[in-house]
């Protein structure tokens, strides 16, 4: 539990301050690649002639502008379904806002899983995953929201529903439709993709948008979840050719070397990697590690 001194309040500085006292470090890493500024959290008191649409039996202020509305629905939340109720409202008031509705979908699907994804029902991820594929047929024109919504797709049945194979067909298919689409750090951001096992300290670098895409990141979880050798090494064989300067590529790396497939080749790319100056500094460390622990040098196993 948070402290109450430690609710979020009105700058980024202080919601960092007060997890970092408090919570485990991957879930700080949450807040930091979901993009931290000011009016993520901002609330928005109503003036005394406010004007409220009410949603499911919950008022939700009227704003002037959409860019007010949607700021709004990005405020913090002491309750999901005052949250869900301020994208509904957003949706009802702008449909001709249609991307940034697209985005407002992205989160009503999220928030699906509940207040914590860890304990979704199976019922929950079933209609979580129908939300994401409504999304793709009624917002097929917008790449960005698409290629989202196939990564939630993937993810829900591969972590959550624990059904690799199916997981695996849309990282796939994510990766063949959308190999140039950027990584959007409007929430919820893909930060489970990077998440060390439990016993593990996270180790990484801010998300540089430019130098990810979804692809990279589709490839790392096939890599990650695949039992087949051949298909994890075309997966990471795909990511070194093609974007060898994503963050991906780097844990990609370290997992490829972790399980042993290719030694020879996954070696002889490590060292590369790490010569380069795109590397990630923060995951190189453990990419060592695993070189030591195969090559029986510097300590290693």
């Amino acid at each position: 539990m948070l402290d109450r001194s430690c609710r979020p309040q009105s700058t980024c500085k202080k919601i960092l301050f007060c997890l970092y006292r408090n919570v485990p470090m991957w879930l700080l890493l949450f807040f930091i690649l979901t993009g931290c500024n000011d009016s993520s959290i901002q609330q928005y008191p109503p003036a005394e002639n406010q004007k409220f649409l009410e949603i499911d039996e919950i008022k939700v202020p009227v704003f002037n502008t959409a860019e007010e509305q949607l700021n709004y629905t990005r405020s913090w939340f002491a309750e999901t379904q005052d949250k869900r109720a301020a994208l509904r409202a957003f949706r009802r008031l702008y449909p001709e806002e249609k991307k940034s509705s697209g985005v407002a979908a992205l989160e009503l699907a999220y928030l699906q899983l509940g207040n914590d994804f860890r304990f979704a029902l199976e019922h929950d991820c079933f209609a979580a995953i129908k939300d994401y594929r409504e999304i793709l047929m009624e917002y097929k024109e917008f790449d960005a929201i698409s290629a989202k919504a196939l990564w939630y797709i993937g993810w829900i049945y591969a972590n959550l529903l624990n059904d690799k194979e199916k997981g695996i067909d849309h990282y796939v298919e994510l990766a063949n439709k959308y190999p140039a689409e950027q990584v959007s750090l409007l929430p919820p951001a893909p930060w489970v993709s990077i998440i060390y096992e439990a016993d593990e300290t996270i180790n990484t670098a801010l998300y540089n948008q430019q130098m990810n895409h979804w692809a990279a990141l589709a490839l790392l979880e096939i890599l990650k979840h695949s039992e087949d050798g051949e298909q994890t090494w075309q997966a990471f064989d795909t990511l070194w050719q093609k974007y060898r300067q994503d963050k991906a590529t780097g844990f990609a790396l370290k997992v490829i070397l972790k399980r042993r497939v290719q030694v020879e080749k996954a070696l002889a790319r490590a060292r590369q990697y790490m010569e380069k100056d795109f590397s990630n500094v923060h995951i190189l460390g453990d990419i060592q590690k695993e070189i030591n622990a195969i090559t029986g040098s510097g300590g290693g196993a």
